[in-house]
């Protein structure tokens, strides 16, 4: 989602100048099961986790936005899990061009709106990310991102929002989990940025997540942590922990943190 300057209400928000900062764990790079577009500037892999029961299938998307570190951090520390029941779909880096240059946008544009409902996507990375999707029929998507501000309080800033599907529980999970990361990880002392459910996504504009809606009526979510007064590693931090959140409440959990 376009971000643009921030508002004067800024300073209203938080005093001084310093990140906030709560350290957190890296995860070990692993091969991943397969990949997409190889031997073209585009290649990139996709992780498969199964577990030993029948379950749900979860997809974790990263990297749409090539300058949104937090989103591909927290997807790369997700494709290093297991999992006991169902399967993981993990593809943490999904617009390897716009990684490498560390820009929102890679080779043709914008990838998260070249996803328009019922029909074909528009460029060859966005085919082979929906190719994705078709292959493994998840019965839920997480695309993770990062905004420059906070929703409501600076310019078409969306950060601190999960937006939901208009599919299944998607809306009232969100919810949830916004609750749940506002009270166990955002800081009491940092209020503006508290979690919040967004509005639905009915797949109405050419987003990978509205097409989930439109073309699958699945659940889906749009992540979205702030940057404004947090550090790298707190962002990946929080990111992840919506992730994880929303995964159990899907039936996907990391194996010993049942």
């Amino acid at each position: 989602m376009r971000r643009r300057s921030l508002l004067s209400k800024t300073g209203a928000l938080l005093t001084g100048g310093m990140a906030m900062s709560v350290a957190g764990s890296g995860r070990e790079s692993l091969d991943p099961s397969y990949r997409i577009l190889p031997d073209t500037k585009y290649e990139t892999g996709v992780f498969v986790r199964e577990g030993t029961s029948d379950g749900p299938t979860a997809m974790v998307v990263g990297g749409i936005h090539g300058d949104e570190q937090c989103g591909y951090r927290a997807a790369s520390e997700i494709a290093g899990w297991q999992v006991d029941r169902g399967k993981l779909i993990v593809l943490p880096k999904a617009n390897r061009v716009a990684i490498r240059r560390n820009r929102r946008e890679g080779a043709h544009g914008d990838l998260n709106r070249q996803f328009p409902t019922g029909e074909k996507p528009e460029t060859r990375l966005a085919r082979a990310i929906w190719g994705v999707v078709e292959r493994h029929d998840p019965d839920v998507v997480l695309d993770l991102h990062r905004s420059v501000g906070i929703y409501g309080y600076h310019e078409s800033s969306v950060g601190q929002v999960i937006w939901p599907t208009d599919a299944g529980n998607a809306s009232e999970y969100a919810k949830r989990t916004a609750e749940a990361l506002n009270g166990n990880v955002v800081p009491w002392y940092m209020p503006f940025h508290e979690y919040r459910r967004g509005g639905e996504l009915d797949g109405s504009r050419p987003m990978l997540v509205h097409k989930v809606a439109g073309d699958l009526d699945r659940p889906g979510y749009i992540v979205e942590t702030t940057e404004f007064f947090l550090d790298a590693d707190t962002r990946v931090r929080w990111e992840k922990a919506v992730a994880t959140d929303l995964l159990s409440r899907h039936g996907i959990e990391q194996r010993g943190n049942q």
